[in-house]
This record gives C-alpha cells, structure tokens and sequence, in this order.
C-alpha cells in the first residue's frame, strides 16, 4: 500500500473539525499505510485546537498550531511535519466526496500531481457567490501573470508526490489563499504532470474567504511575478 501524509489547514473550526477528520481517517486509512493526518490550527480563536488534541487517541493525528493567519501559511507549515510518500491538503470542512478524492489520488500513478476542479461548466458552481468570485478570478489571474491554464487553481484539494515536493524552490511567497498559484507555477517550472479532476463540492454555508484580503493577494502575486 501507499502511504499518505494528508494536511488539514484549520481556522475556528470547531464546529466540523472533529467529524471532518474521524471521515478523512476512516476512508483514507483503508486505503494508504502508513497514513497520518496533520492538522494546523491557524490563528484559531475558538477550540478547534482541543478538539484536534481529545483526538489524538482514536486517530493518528499531529497536531500544530500557528499565530500567523494565512491558508497558505498553515499548509507550508505542515509540509515540515509530513513523513510519507504522498502529500496533499483538504480543507477542514470536508467539502468532497471522499470517494471521488481517492480514484483522483490514483492518478499520481502516471502524474505528478493532481488538483480538484470544481467546475464543468464555470458559471455552474455550488457555493457561496464569494469563494466562486475567488476561484473564477484566481484561474484568470493565474493565466495572466503566469501564462498556464487550469479550470481552477482554488479548490482545496491538491495532492503530489513526495518527489515532487522536494524539486519545488522554496520558500514560498505567497502565505494566503493565493499559495496555490504559487504552488501550482513552481511545479509547472520543473515541467511537472498535473491532472485536474472535476469533484462538484458540497453546499457549504462556512467560508474564511473574504473580499477585503484580495488587496494582499494582488500583491504577493505580483511579488511572485517579479521574482520568478
């Protein structure tokens, strides 16, 4: 069996986290062994952090957390704790069919990464108007600054290669939503394989995005385009 280190940024989310990661343990622990779940409580203000920690007997779970905000921030972060062969991230809300993320892991068999997509059709997207204004817009701005085309560059599902990982130039830039343009170019600059798999998400009423970050964003992009 393969093995799997999954990454799961959280930011007060005390609400799901617990249900979230006894589901991402009982189906990918069927599936990968050795497995492990690595939690990053970003900036968290409520209890999520207990609820991860009460955990830690049932399931094998690390636990970290971090004052610094930023999806991204978390994620880097949890790329120092992951062990294994595969390494990837899930949000914390569970937001996919947890069967269609395990046929799509199976493509890292002929790729070197593969993405969630959460689009077929771009203007049909089941979540709120804010995070498909991000993922619309992160797809265009991508193409714009850095010339490659995904359908979507936002989903919170991304899984690749130890190998992979290893060749990406660090550190990385971008510490917020945006991190996975940043992570999806460094691959693309080492001519990496990535597949995009369609997965229609979940109705999801919770969202950390908000409009007033998009200011940082612009700006750490353009950092990134300037020094790459």
């Amino acid at each position: 069996m393969k093995s799997l280190s999954l990454i799961v940024p959280a930011h007060n989310a005390e609400k799901f986290i617990g249900l979230s990661l006894l589901q991402y343990f009982d189906y990918f622990s069927s599936v990968f062994d050795p497995f492990e779940i690595i939690v990053i409580c970003n900036a968290c203000t409520d209890k999520t952090e207990e609820i991860c920690n009460s955990l830690k007997q049932k399931i094998p779970l690390k636990v970290a957390s971090t004052s610094e905000r930023g999806k991204g921030n978390a994620i880097i972060l949890g790329f120092e704790y992951a062990e294994y062969g595969i390494i990837g991230f899930l949000d914390a809300d569970n937001p996919f069919d947890l069967d269609e993320i395990i046929k799509m892991i199976s493509y890292l068999d002929s790729n070197d990464m593969v993405i969630v997509t959460k689009f077929k059709d771009i203007l049909k997207y089941q979540t709120s108007v804010t995070r498909r204004f991000f993922s619309i817009a992160g797809a265009i701005v991508f193409r714009f600054l850095f010339g490659q085309t995904f359908r979507d560059t936002q989903a919170g599902a991304k899984f690749m290669k130890r190998e992979l990982l290893n060749r990406i130039k660090k550190p990385f830039i971008c510490k917020g939503f945006e991190f996975d343009m940043e992570l999806l170019y460094k691959a693309g600059k080492k001519n990496a394989r990535i597949k995009e798999y369609y997965i229609r998400p979940r109705e999801a009423n919770f969202s950390t995005v908000k409009a007033r970050i998009l200011p940082g964003i612009i700006y750490r992009l353009l950092k990134l385009r300037i020094l790459k």
